[in-house]
């Protein structure tokens, strides 16, 4: 009878090495994908605010403006 039974299925090194990496990467693509989120909520915020953008009272004309991130220019 044992002859007519699927043998179980055993991950080999190579396929668990590749499971990981594939896991991996899933991870530091949601990790990026949220700080990519987290820098548009920022910069938004900022532009409603009136801190950067074309008509912010911190630019120069030519698009140059006062501060940039933070820092003075």
């Amino acid at each position: 009878m044992g002859m007519m039974r699927q043998p179980k299925y055993r991950e080999s090194a190579a396929d668990k090495a590749l499971r990981e990496d594939i896991e991996r990467r899933r991870k530091e693509e949601e990790a990026e994908k949220a700080a990519m989120e987290k820098e548009k909520k920022y910069q938004k915020s900022r532009k409603a605010k009136g801190l950067v953008g074309s008509r912010s009272m911190f630019s120069r004309a030519g698009g140059k403006g006062f501060y940039y991130e933070g820092e003075e220019v």
